[in-house]
């Protein structure tokens, strides 16, 4: 029976070193490639925001105070998220979204929930006819060949036969 080499420990060092500066490096670009992209995200919320306030000041005589009031407020919260978004770097943001996480669970998921279902909507609607027809060109198999047969027997000899079974082609 041989002895498992001596510089185990060397080899395990290293490679936990290699780890370690693999997901540094890998946060680290992470972090730059958030930090490039949170001024078009927050002139995006601002647009949002926008919208809430101008669907609020259309709001008629008729409309309950509570839903202007809720348009309102929800334009305000907005606001304050996209200049959060501007003043802060990816890691300050994403400690206060640890800190949010921990301290208020339910609030949390809910919005990851709410966010979640805006995407999926924003994503839905977003798509040209263009970009949806050549989707759905991709993702459809050619037409069969009318030449080809669909079904071909196993042998000429069961080709005759009244048996089901044989291959597809």
């Amino acid at each position: 029976m041989q002895s498992p080499p001596q510089n185990t420990g060397g080899i395990t060092n290293e490679l936990r070193s290699d780890a370690e500066q693999l997901t540094s490096s890998a946060t680290n670009r992470i972090h730059s490639e958030l930090d490039a992209r949170k001024g078009p995200a927050a002139s995006q919320v601002k647009s949002v925001s926008s919208a809430f306030e101008k669907a609020a000041s259309e709001f008629d005589e008729s409309t309950p105070q509570w839903l202007r009031s809720a348009f309102e407020q929800g334009a305000s919260q907005v606001r304050r998220f996209a200049d959060t978004l501007e003043q802060k770097d990816s890691r300050q943001i994403l400690n206060d979204v640890q800190t949010l996480a921990r301290n208020n669970p339910g609030t949390f998921l809910a919005g990851c929930a709410a966010l979640g279902f805006a995407a999926a909507r924003v994503f839905r609607a977003g798509g040209s006819e263009d970009s949806q027809d050549q989707f759905r060109q991709q993702t459809q198999f050619p037409p069969a060949s009318v030449d080809e047969p669909m079904f071909r027997p196993e042998s000429p000899d069961v080709a005759s036969s009244s048996r089901t079974t044989g291959e597809f082609a």
